[in-house]
């Protein structure tokens, strides 16, 4: 990735930027102001993210995007499809997303309330092969506990 520019958005300016390469500070408008923010999406581009950067750290502060699939996964589990349930578990498992991997993990343990096995469920995380889930994994199961 590489750092741009700083800039700010007035009438009229575009501003074109490579997908997952360029980093730009968008700096405050003078007065109050609508920007669109234009993506393309295709099948190659596979579940990258769109982040937000802390320039102060030089480390990614969190991601703008989430993808439709996971609202969509949410509402299916919270439908109470048992096809919608094992999706969520195969997801859980397997996807080549984390953070939707992640969104599986934690709408299933939102179906749970027995305590007990909610641990189990976020203990299975732990183990999932995926270093972002089983960090969150341990800490959701911290708060269990608490």
């Amino acid at each position: 990735m590489r750092f741009i520019e700083r800039s700010r958005l007035e009438p009229g300016k575009l501003m074109l930027y490579r997908a997952h390469l360029d980093v730009h500070a968008q700096l405050p408008a003078v007065s109050l102001s609508v920007s669109l923010n234009i993506m393309h999406t295709a099948g190659a581009q596979g579940w990258l993210d769109q982040c937000r950067f802390d320039l102060n750290r030089g480390a990614i502060g969190g991601i703008v995007s989430p993808g439709p699939s996971e609202a969509l996964l949410k509402v299916a589990v919270g439908l109470g499809s048992g096809q919608a349930l094992d999706l969520a578990h195969r997801f859980a498992r397997r996807h080549p997303s984390d953070r939707l991997r992640l969104t599986c993990w934690d709408t299933l343990a939102t179906g749970l309330h027995d305590p007990a096995a909610r641990d189990a469920l976020w203990r299975e995380a732990e183990q999932s092969g995926s270093r972002l889930v089983a960090m969150e994994a341990r800490a959701r199961r911290v708060v269990l506990v608490a």
